[in-house]
């Protein structure tokens, strides 16, 4: 058999794991955002981030399906689309339309329908494939949503020395928009409590 019988276009490939790698990254920035909108800290603080980072972990067991996206299109060019060709009475690698035996070879590609692969099954291979997708997306995601949060307290900070009051509450940047900060000068800034927000001061 060829050595590029049955195999995934590299379009295909590319198209698929970005594809997974982006939806990931975007996930787990949101979930890492919200998580840290939970946790009452502000600026960089260790045990504010290490929770954060469990609670994003966890919420990582809701996106394992991913994993069978991201093999779609080994599902389809290797698996499927070979059998379908076949039944359709063309050459189950280059399309060619086949005639007479169709144990013979293909006489345009040399491959014969023997050689088809077996059904797609779950391998260690694919499960290995998205562990590192999933630690390329947590990392990311976790990365972006912390400059993200860097840079939303920075905003803050400037905004302090613009207001002309004792005291402000602020509202966090998206996804986290539920968090609100407190400040006031003697103080300085004070996150609320997830309980505690959108409550009336006095």
């Amino acid at each position: 058999m060829s050595k590029d019988a049955f195999r995934v276009p590299v379009w295909a490939m590319v198209l698929g794991w970005s594809s997974a790698i982006a939806f990931l990254l975007a996930y787990f920035f949101v979930v890492h955002a919200c998580m840290r909108g939970l946790v009452p800290a502000f600026g960089f603080d260790f045990s504010a981030t290490a929770t954060a980072c469990f609670g994003t972990l966890v919420m990582s067991g809701f996106v394992i399906w991913l994993v069978s996206l991201a093999e779609l299109p080994e599902m389809w060019f290797v698996h499927r689309r070979p059998r379908r060709l076949l039944a359709q009475g063309r050459c189950p690698n280059c399309t060619h339309p086949r005639s007479g035996d169709e144990q013979s070879l293909c006489p345009e590609c040399g491959v014969s329908s023997d050689e088809i692969p077996p059904p797609y099954g779950y391998s260690w291979r694919a499960v290995r494939r998205f562990g590192i997708t999933m630690v390329i997306g947590i990392a990311g995601g976790v990365f972006a949503a912390e400059v993200s949060i860097s840079l939303d307290e920075a905003r803050m900070i400037r905004e302090v020395g613009l207001l002309g009051r004792t005291e402000w509450t602020f509202q966090r940047a998206w996804p986290a928009t539920f968090g609100q900060v407190d400040w006031n000068r003697d103080e300085g800034f004070a996150p609320r409590r997830f309980l505690e927000q959108h409550r009336i001061k006095r």
